[in-house]
Protein backbone atom coordinates (compact mmCIF):
# COMPACT_ATOMS: atom_id res chain seq x y z
CA UNK A 1 0.00 0.00 0.00
CA UNK A 2 1.32 3.29 -0.79
CA UNK A 3 2.13 6.66 1.65
CA UNK A 4 -1.34 8.06 0.42
CA UNK A 5 -3.34 5.20 0.11
CA UNK A 6 -2.00 4.75 4.17
CA UNK A 7 -3.19 7.73 4.83
CA UNK A 8 -6.34 8.00 3.89
CA UNK A 9 -7.03 4.78 4.93
CA UNK A 10 -5.78 6.35 8.80
CA UNK A 11 -8.53 9.17 8.20
CA UNK A 12 -11.23 6.41 7.20
CA UNK A 13 -10.51 4.41 10.45
CA UNK A 14 -10.96 7.89 12.48
CA UNK A 15 -14.18 8.31 11.15
CA UNK A 16 -15.38 5.02 11.67
CA UNK A 17 -14.54 5.28 15.06
CA UNK A 18 -16.41 8.48 15.79
CA UNK A 19 -13.22 10.97 15.89
CA UNK A 20 -14.42 14.37 16.66
CA UNK A 21 -13.92 15.59 13.49
CA UNK A 22 -14.99 19.40 13.30
CA UNK A 23 -15.54 21.23 9.83
CA UNK A 24 -16.80 18.01 8.52
CA UNK A 25 -13.22 16.55 7.03
CA UNK A 26 -11.17 14.56 8.81
CA UNK A 27 -7.42 15.50 7.65
CA UNK A 28 -3.94 15.07 7.57
CA UNK A 29 -0.67 17.15 6.78
CA UNK A 30 2.62 16.03 5.14
CA UNK A 31 5.28 18.06 5.52
CA UNK A 32 8.24 18.35 3.29
CA UNK A 33 10.82 20.70 2.28
CA UNK A 34 10.84 24.36 1.64
CA UNK A 35 7.52 24.53 3.08
CA UNK A 36 6.18 22.32 0.67
CA UNK A 37 3.05 20.31 2.40
CA UNK A 38 0.21 17.92 1.11
CA UNK A 39 -2.27 18.09 3.17
CA UNK A 40 -5.31 14.59 3.15
CA UNK A 41 -8.58 15.55 3.44
CA UNK A 42 -12.06 12.86 3.10
CA UNK A 43 -15.81 14.42 3.92
CA UNK A 44 -17.73 12.75 6.73
CA UNK A 45 -21.06 13.38 4.46
CA UNK A 46 -19.87 12.34 1.00
CA UNK A 47 -16.72 10.52 1.67
CA UNK A 48 -15.44 11.49 -1.33
CA UNK A 49 -11.08 12.87 -1.08
CA UNK A 50 -9.73 15.77 -1.18
CA UNK A 51 -5.60 16.37 -1.60
CA UNK A 52 -4.19 20.50 -1.20
CA UNK A 53 -0.54 20.76 -2.49
CA UNK A 54 1.37 23.76 -1.54
CA UNK A 55 2.23 26.30 -4.52
CA UNK A 56 4.30 29.51 -3.79
CA UNK A 57 1.93 32.33 -5.10
CA UNK A 58 -1.57 32.62 -7.04
CA UNK A 59 -0.59 31.58 -10.43
CA UNK A 60 -2.29 34.02 -13.22
CA UNK A 61 -4.52 32.15 -16.10
CA UNK A 62 -3.12 29.06 -15.00
CA UNK A 63 -5.24 25.91 -16.74
CA UNK A 64 -4.03 22.83 -15.23
CA UNK A 65 -4.42 19.38 -17.06
CA UNK A 66 -7.65 18.08 -16.22
CA UNK A 67 -9.95 14.77 -16.97
CA UNK A 68 -12.87 12.88 -16.09
CA UNK A 69 -13.45 12.20 -12.51
CA UNK A 70 -11.11 15.25 -10.59
CA UNK A 71 -11.67 18.69 -9.80
CA UNK A 72 -9.02 21.11 -9.28
CA UNK A 73 -8.79 24.85 -8.34
CA UNK A 74 -7.16 27.23 -6.22
CA UNK A 75 -7.63 27.19 -2.32
CA UNK A 76 -6.37 28.52 0.74
CA UNK A 77 -6.42 26.74 4.52
CA UNK A 78 -7.06 29.29 7.27
CA UNK A 79 -7.48 26.06 9.57
CA UNK A 80 -3.84 25.76 9.50
CA UNK A 81 -2.59 29.57 10.04
CA UNK A 82 -0.67 30.05 6.89
CA UNK A 83 -0.82 32.20 4.18
CA UNK A 84 0.19 29.60 1.02
CA UNK A 85 -2.27 29.21 -1.70
CA UNK A 86 -2.90 25.62 -2.60
CA UNK A 87 -4.03 23.38 -5.80
CA UNK A 88 -7.27 21.45 -4.31
CA UNK A 89 -8.04 18.09 -5.87
CA UNK A 90 -11.21 16.81 -5.16
CA UNK A 91 -12.72 13.53 -6.11
CA UNK A 92 -15.42 13.08 -7.99
CA UNK A 93 -18.61 10.93 -7.21
CA UNK A 94 -18.07 9.11 -9.89
CA UNK A 95 -14.63 8.36 -9.95
CA UNK A 96 -12.68 5.23 -7.94
CA UNK A 97 -11.04 5.94 -4.64
CA UNK A 98 -7.95 3.80 -5.90
CA UNK A 99 -7.70 6.08 -8.85
CA UNK A 100 -7.52 8.88 -6.74
CA UNK A 101 -5.10 7.44 -4.69
CA UNK A 102 -2.82 6.55 -6.93
CA UNK A 103 -2.75 9.77 -9.01
CA UNK A 104 -2.39 11.70 -5.84
CA UNK A 105 0.75 9.26 -4.64
CA UNK A 106 2.38 10.36 -7.99
CA UNK A 107 2.17 13.71 -7.26
CA UNK A 108 3.51 13.26 -3.75
CA UNK A 109 6.13 11.13 -4.58
CA UNK A 110 7.40 13.75 -7.15
CA UNK A 111 6.65 17.02 -4.44
CA UNK A 112 8.88 15.46 -1.98
CA UNK A 113 11.89 15.18 -3.72
CA UNK A 114 11.68 18.72 -5.13
CA UNK A 115 14.10 21.42 -3.10
CA UNK A 116 12.19 24.40 -3.64
CA UNK A 117 8.39 25.24 -3.53
CA UNK A 118 8.53 27.57 -6.49
CA UNK A 119 9.33 24.29 -8.40
CA UNK A 120 5.85 23.12 -7.24
CA UNK A 121 3.75 24.40 -9.78
CA UNK A 122 5.86 22.92 -13.37
CA UNK A 123 6.22 19.55 -11.57
CA UNK A 124 2.39 19.26 -10.54
CA UNK A 125 1.76 19.98 -14.39
CA UNK A 126 4.03 17.59 -15.31
CA UNK A 127 2.46 14.82 -13.82
CA UNK A 128 -1.07 16.01 -14.43
CA UNK A 129 -0.31 16.05 -18.23
CA UNK A 130 1.45 12.86 -17.96
CA UNK A 131 -2.32 11.36 -15.94
CA UNK A 132 -4.32 12.86 -18.52
CA UNK A 133 -2.81 11.06 -21.39
CA UNK A 134 -2.97 8.14 -20.08
CA UNK A 135 -6.55 8.67 -19.46
CA UNK A 136 -7.10 9.73 -23.16
CA UNK A 137 -5.54 5.97 -24.22
CA UNK A 138 -8.27 4.56 -22.42
CA UNK A 139 -6.03 1.78 -21.71
CA UNK A 140 -6.83 -0.05 -17.82
CA UNK A 141 -5.48 0.48 -14.81
CA UNK A 142 -4.15 -3.32 -14.79
CA UNK A 143 -2.25 -4.35 -18.11
CA UNK A 144 -4.15 -7.27 -19.91
CA UNK A 145 -2.80 -11.03 -19.51
CA UNK A 146 -1.20 -10.56 -23.23
CA UNK A 147 0.96 -7.36 -22.16
CA UNK A 148 1.57 -8.38 -19.03
CA UNK A 149 3.65 -11.64 -20.87
CA UNK A 150 5.34 -9.68 -23.04
CA UNK A 151 6.44 -6.74 -20.27
CA UNK A 152 7.32 -9.80 -18.50
CA UNK A 153 9.95 -11.13 -21.12
CA UNK A 154 11.05 -7.48 -21.94
CA UNK A 155 12.14 -7.20 -17.96
CA UNK A 156 13.59 -10.43 -17.95
CA UNK A 157 16.04 -9.57 -20.47
CA UNK A 158 16.24 -5.86 -19.33
CA UNK A 159 16.85 -7.49 -15.94
CA UNK A 160 20.17 -9.64 -18.09
CA UNK A 161 21.20 -6.52 -19.54
CA UNK A 162 21.45 -4.21 -16.48
CA UNK A 163 23.92 -6.90 -15.22
CA UNK A 164 25.99 -6.90 -18.11
CA UNK A 165 26.14 -3.65 -19.09
CA UNK A 166 25.18 -1.49 -15.75
CA UNK A 167 22.63 0.83 -15.11
CA UNK A 168 23.07 2.59 -18.28
CA UNK A 169 21.21 -0.57 -20.17
CA UNK A 170 17.84 0.56 -19.60
CA UNK A 171 18.54 3.70 -22.03
CA UNK A 172 18.30 0.38 -24.61
CA UNK A 173 14.75 -0.56 -23.80
CA UNK A 174 12.63 1.34 -25.78
CA UNK A 175 9.91 -1.77 -25.57
CA UNK A 176 6.96 0.62 -24.33
CA UNK A 177 8.37 3.58 -27.07
CA UNK A 178 6.79 1.60 -30.16
CA UNK A 179 9.92 1.20 -31.85
CA UNK A 180 10.44 -1.54 -34.11
CA UNK A 181 12.29 -3.82 -32.27
CA UNK A 182 12.41 -3.91 -28.10
CA UNK A 183 16.29 -3.04 -27.06
CA UNK A 184 18.55 -1.13 -29.23
CA UNK A 185 22.35 -1.79 -27.87
CA UNK A 186 24.67 0.60 -30.47
CA UNK A 187 24.04 -0.74 -34.43
CA UNK A 188 22.48 -3.55 -32.76
CA UNK A 189 18.93 -4.51 -31.88
CA UNK A 190 16.83 -7.26 -29.22
CA UNK A 191 13.17 -8.23 -30.24
CA UNK A 192 11.77 -10.12 -26.96
CA UNK A 193 8.91 -12.45 -27.42
CA UNK A 194 6.88 -13.97 -24.44
CA UNK A 195 4.96 -17.07 -24.80
CA UNK A 196 2.88 -19.40 -22.35
CA UNK A 197 2.16 -21.72 -25.17
CA UNK A 198 3.24 -25.49 -24.72
CA UNK A 199 5.40 -27.11 -26.48
CA UNK A 200 6.23 -27.08 -29.55
CA UNK A 201 6.50 -23.98 -28.48
CA UNK A 202 5.77 -20.59 -30.98
CA UNK A 203 5.63 -17.07 -31.02
CA UNK A 204 3.65 -14.49 -32.58
CA UNK A 205 5.47 -11.44 -34.83
CA UNK A 206 3.06 -8.86 -34.73
CA UNK A 207 4.20 -7.40 -37.85
CA UNK A 208 6.11 -7.52 -40.84
CA UNK A 209 9.42 -5.27 -39.93
CA UNK A 210 9.73 -7.17 -36.49
CA UNK A 211 12.20 -9.72 -37.74
CA UNK A 212 13.51 -7.53 -40.42
CA UNK A 213 17.33 -6.49 -40.14
CA UNK A 214 17.69 -4.28 -43.67
CA UNK A 215 17.51 -1.71 -41.24
CA UNK A 216 19.72 -2.60 -38.65
CA UNK A 217 23.33 -2.07 -39.26
CA UNK A 218 24.67 -4.56 -36.69
CA UNK A 219 22.78 -7.76 -35.30
CA UNK A 220 19.52 -8.47 -34.83
CA UNK A 221 18.44 -10.93 -32.39
CA UNK A 222 15.39 -12.52 -31.10
CA UNK A 223 15.11 -13.29 -27.74
CA UNK A 224 12.09 -16.20 -26.90
CA UNK A 225 10.89 -16.88 -23.39
CA UNK A 226 8.72 -20.08 -22.63
CA UNK A 227 6.77 -18.94 -19.17
CA UNK A 228 4.18 -20.85 -17.33
CA UNK A 229 1.22 -18.59 -15.82
CA UNK A 230 0.31 -19.57 -11.99
CA UNK A 231 -2.30 -18.29 -9.93
CA UNK A 232 -0.59 -19.48 -6.66
CA UNK A 233 3.32 -19.09 -7.37
CA UNK A 234 6.03 -17.46 -9.78
CA UNK A 235 7.03 -13.83 -10.09
CA UNK A 236 4.21 -11.54 -10.44
CA UNK A 237 4.83 -7.92 -12.62
CA UNK A 238 5.11 -6.07 -9.62
CA UNK A 239 7.97 -8.09 -8.07
CA UNK A 240 10.06 -7.96 -11.06
CA UNK A 241 9.33 -4.25 -11.54
CA UNK A 242 10.55 -4.07 -7.44
CA UNK A 243 14.16 -6.34 -8.88
CA UNK A 244 15.37 -4.18 -11.54
CA UNK A 245 14.47 -0.77 -9.09
CA UNK A 246 16.76 -2.43 -7.01
CA UNK A 247 19.40 -3.04 -9.91
CA UNK A 248 18.92 0.82 -10.08
CA UNK A 249 18.40 2.31 -6.74
CA UNK A 250 22.03 3.92 -6.77
CA UNK A 251 21.68 5.78 -10.25
CA UNK A 252 18.41 7.97 -9.37
CA UNK A 253 18.78 8.88 -13.30
CA UNK A 254 18.40 5.96 -14.47
CA UNK A 255 15.38 5.04 -11.89
CA UNK A 256 13.65 7.97 -13.27
CA UNK A 257 13.79 7.13 -16.97
CA UNK A 258 13.17 3.52 -15.77
CA UNK A 259 10.15 3.85 -14.20
CA UNK A 260 8.87 6.61 -17.24
CA UNK A 261 9.24 3.27 -19.53
CA UNK A 262 7.34 1.22 -17.30
CA UNK A 263 4.75 3.26 -16.87
CA UNK A 264 4.59 3.95 -20.90
CA UNK A 265 4.58 0.38 -21.35
CA UNK A 266 1.37 0.24 -19.09
CA UNK A 267 2.56 -0.56 -15.92
CA UNK A 268 1.05 1.52 -12.90
CA UNK A 269 2.18 1.89 -9.25
CA UNK A 270 -0.39 1.47 -6.92
CA UNK A 271 -2.30 -1.56 -8.66
CA UNK A 272 0.11 -4.26 -7.42
CA UNK A 273 -2.63 -6.18 -5.64
CA UNK A 274 -4.77 -6.43 -8.96
CA UNK A 275 -1.77 -8.63 -10.28
CA UNK A 276 -3.09 -11.99 -10.19
CA UNK A 277 -0.47 -14.05 -12.19
CA UNK A 278 3.03 -15.12 -11.44
CA UNK A 279 5.13 -16.39 -14.11
CA UNK A 280 7.76 -18.89 -14.04
CA UNK A 281 10.64 -19.54 -16.48
CA UNK A 282 10.46 -22.67 -18.76
CA UNK A 283 12.91 -22.50 -21.45
CA UNK A 284 14.86 -19.28 -22.95
CA UNK A 285 15.78 -19.10 -26.31
CA UNK A 286 18.48 -16.98 -28.41
CA UNK A 287 18.45 -16.78 -32.34
CA UNK A 288 20.17 -14.40 -34.70
CA UNK A 289 18.35 -13.38 -37.63
CA UNK A 290 20.46 -14.33 -41.32
CA UNK A 291 18.78 -14.84 -44.51
CA UNK A 292 17.08 -17.96 -44.61
CA UNK A 293 15.43 -17.62 -40.94
CA UNK A 294 11.68 -18.59 -41.01
CA UNK A 295 9.83 -14.80 -41.21
CA UNK A 296 7.74 -12.62 -43.07
CA UNK A 297 9.30 -9.61 -44.16
CA UNK A 298 8.26 -6.27 -45.98
CA UNK A 299 9.93 -7.20 -49.53
CA UNK A 300 8.18 -11.23 -49.50
CA UNK A 301 4.76 -9.47 -50.73
CA UNK A 302 2.97 -6.93 -52.89
CA UNK A 303 2.39 -3.32 -52.44
CA UNK A 304 -1.31 -2.82 -50.83
CA UNK A 305 -0.63 -5.99 -48.17
CA UNK A 306 0.15 -4.66 -44.63
CA UNK A 307 -0.37 -5.38 -40.41
CA UNK A 308 1.15 -8.50 -40.99
CA UNK A 309 1.17 -10.65 -38.35
CA UNK A 310 1.94 -14.68 -37.89
CA UNK A 311 3.63 -17.37 -35.82
CA UNK A 312 6.94 -18.97 -36.01
CA UNK A 313 7.58 -22.52 -34.60
CA UNK A 314 10.98 -22.49 -32.63
CA UNK A 315 12.14 -25.92 -33.16
CA UNK A 316 12.18 -24.75 -36.85
CA UNK A 317 14.62 -22.17 -35.74
CA UNK A 318 17.70 -24.17 -34.55
CA UNK A 319 19.56 -23.62 -37.22
CA UNK A 320 19.84 -19.84 -36.16
CA UNK A 321 20.32 -20.86 -32.60
CA UNK A 322 22.85 -18.62 -30.61
CA UNK A 323 24.14 -18.97 -26.58
CA UNK A 324 22.46 -16.52 -24.63
CA UNK A 325 26.20 -15.20 -23.66
CA UNK A 326 26.95 -14.91 -27.06
CA UNK A 327 24.79 -12.58 -27.63
CA UNK A 328 25.23 -10.26 -24.64
CA UNK A 329 29.06 -10.17 -26.09
CA UNK A 330 28.20 -9.09 -29.36
CA UNK A 331 25.76 -6.44 -27.23
CA UNK A 332 28.52 -5.45 -25.25
CA UNK A 333 30.95 -5.20 -28.41
CA UNK A 334 28.55 -3.04 -30.01
CA UNK A 335 28.81 -0.23 -27.55
CA UNK A 336 25.55 0.69 -25.49
CA UNK A 337 22.88 2.79 -26.23
CA UNK A 338 22.69 6.22 -25.75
Amino acid sequence: MSYTADVFASILRDIQNGENIPGGSATRKAEFSDGIAMVFSIATTTMTREVYITIPELPENIQFPRWHGIAIDIARLPVYGDNHYYVHFSQLPESEDYIFDIVMEDLRSAVSELRSITDCIGIITEILTKWKRFFQSERPMVMPDELQEGLYGELLFLEKAITAFGTQAVLGWVGGERETHDFYYSNNAVEVKATTRKEPYSVRISSEYQLDNSDVTGKLYLYAVALRKSRSSGEKIPEKVSAIRNLLEADFQMKSKFDERVFKYGYIDGCEDQYIFGFHVRDVFSYEIQNGFPRIVRQMYDQGVSKVSYDITLSHCNAFACEETQLVSQLMRGGRHD
